[in-house]
């Protein structure tokens, strides 16, 4: 559709100013996912509240709560008073192993001070009938006996439902892959015009041809000379799949710190094999497979040279509870600790890209995000730049961590001292407008293409659905039309602002290999890096 007239916004927008959507983000996973992570939705018109609080939908883990390490032996009784005699506390403390690793480079304090540990609350009684138990509810119990503004208040938190896709309020758009769309469906609440960008044709996941020359990887003789060492960026996704574009050379599938690989590694559950996991009956795929692939490829059409570490933390429904992601970060931070401490250089990580998000209960007191936010603060510390995917739900409310974006009115603020998180949106491909699904706001710092957007996904897929028409002629061979879900060819057009996120991303990691010295890997050489490529790219000027 074209129109004589600019996008109608003098009428609307309040003379330039960012307007407030009045309805919320549809917030309304499947059934399924939310069976299967254990999760409600909170419902601001129903939840337990204090005299005044403000309260707004989130999508949570139902039975569990996290808790800061070393704050647990202060919460641990107040927490088991407000589940009451019916419940029973069922205690993750953090894995061995890291702090095995913390302790071997004298990291334990640093160590303490991000790591969680998670509480499960299970019935005291196995036999007996009990309504099953909600975290909210515990949680505003255990405020109102510690004290709402205390630390120890601050120290324990719901344990979020991150997620890629818009079902949930996340990243990439797509519509009409089997019955019910992959991973948006049609028509959430009422609808909306930028639903199309999900439909095949208009933005949705579909094959397309590739018809250019691949992205040079140079040899390390040359990299190295040049720039001191290759760049390196992070995809804490669904992983990587088969692709000549990400051979392992490029793309470590497993990776590791230490000797201990990080995220999730069942096979099994691997979006990026089939692409059909969670629904063998139909065979359609799955509504994030491919997405970790896909913007593995963005990175590499940005930065031909940097080494993408893919680790695999969401699931093929897009879906990754919040303990599982502050994990994996708690890894990667020990990792830059350890690295910029003693070595080697190759263990650096420069840029971490995050196509995931979710929406924060109470959005006005970001102190209650402090466990997802330690971890990224302490990146930030140690020079590295983290780029987060602003979201797709077309609303001006904050999605986290890309909330954690240092912007006007904000609670994180910037910081000489540390490289900013930079929240991304997406633009249409004329590359002069919004994309209209995309989340905006003065929290959104940057913006890159995130509609229709080509990169790559497994050669190993061709699910369940065929094309429309075949004939076979006898001398000229199979015709058919396109087979909407083959992607054998490796390539697909796709929607979202999960894939702008890793564009910025690739771009940053471009920027830092132009400058070279990447082999000097000190923190204020690191920061002062990042911050470089940054200010270049984006709006954002180091204080």
């Amino acid at each position: 559709m074209t129109s004589s007239k600019p996008p109608a916004r003098s009428a609307s927008n309040g003379g330039g100013k960012v307007p407030q959507r009045r309805r919320e983000p549809h917030l309304s996973p499947p059934a399924y996912v939310l069976n299967k992570h254990d999760s409600r939705v909170l419902d601001p018109d129903n939840a337990v509240r204090f005299p005044g609080q403000i309260i707004r939908p989130t999508v949570y883990v139902a039975s569990e709560l996290l808790v800061r390490y070393g704050a647990f032996d202060e919460v641990r009784k107040p927490l088991a008073e407000a589940a009451g005699e019916s419940l029973k506390l069922e205690i993750t403390r953090p894995d061995p192993k890291i702090l095995a690793f913390a302790r071997k480079f004298e990291l334990v304090e640093l160590a303490e001070r991000i790591l969680t540990v998670r509480v499960r609350f299970v019935a005291a009684d196995p036999e007996a009938p009990l309504a099953p138990a909600d975290a909210w509810t515990i949680l505003q119990r255990f405020r109102a006996a510690v004290g709402r503004k205390s630390a120890a208040a601050r120290a324990v938190t719901l344990n979020h439902l991150l997620s890629a896709s818009v079902d949930i309020g996340g990243a990439p758009k797509s519509v009409g892959q089997g019955a019910e769309g992959a991973p948006k469906s049609v028509g959430q609440g009422a609808g909306g015009p930028s639903d199309a960008y999900g439909v095949i044709g208009y933005g949705g996941r579909q094959p397309v041809n590739w018809i250019g020359a691949p992205p040079v990887y140079r040899p390390d003789a040359i990299v190295n000379k040049e720039a001191g060492r290759r760049p390196v960026v992070v995809v804490l996704d669904t992983g990587a799949g088969e692709h000549d574009w990400l051979p392992p050379t490029i793309v470590d599938r497993q990776p590791k710190v230490g000797s201990t690989r990080i995220g999730l590694i069942d096979s099994k559950t691997n979006p990026e094999r089939t692409g059909v996991v969670g629904d063998p009956l139909e065979g359609v795929l799955d509504a994030d497979a491919g997405h970790g692939t896909f913007i593995a490829g963005l990175i590499r059409q940005k930065c031909p040279d940097a080494k993408v570490l893919a680790v695999r933390v969401m699931y093929g429904d897009g879906a990754v509870n919040e303990q599982e992601l502050v994990d994996v970060l708690n890894w990667l931070v020990l990792r830059q600790a350890a690295a910029q401490q003693s070595g080697p250089v190759d263990q650096i990580i420069d840029v971490v890209s995050l196509s995931l998000g979710y929406y924060h209960e109470e959005p006005a007191d970001v102190a209650y995000d402090q466990l997802l936010m330690l971890p990224l603060t302490e990146l930030s510390l140690m020079g590295v730049a983290v780029v987060a995917a602003a979201g797709n739900d077309a609303t001006s409310r904050h999605m986290y961590p890309a909330g954690f974006a240092p912007h006007p009115g904000g609670q994180v603020k910037r910081n000489r001292n540390g490289a900013p998180l930079v929240s991304v949106g997406a633009t249409n491909p004329n590359d002069r407008t919004t994309a209209l699904f995309s989340n905006d706001g003065d929290w959104v710092i940057a913006k890159r293409p995130g509609a229709s957007v080509v990169s790559t996904l497994p050669k190993t897929f061709d699910a369940a659905l065929e094309p429309t028409a075949r004939v076979v002629i006898k001398g000229l061979g199979v015709r058919e039309t396109i087979d909407p879900d083959d992607f054998r060819g490796g390539f697909a057009v796709w929607s979202g602002t999960s894939f702008s996120a890793p564009i910025l991303a690739g771009e940053i990691a471009q920027k830092l290999l132009e400058a070279g010295k990447l082999d000097v890997c000190d923190t204020a050489s690191t920061v002062t890096r990042a911050w470089g490529a940054i200010s270049e790219l984006t709006k954002l000027r180091r204080p």
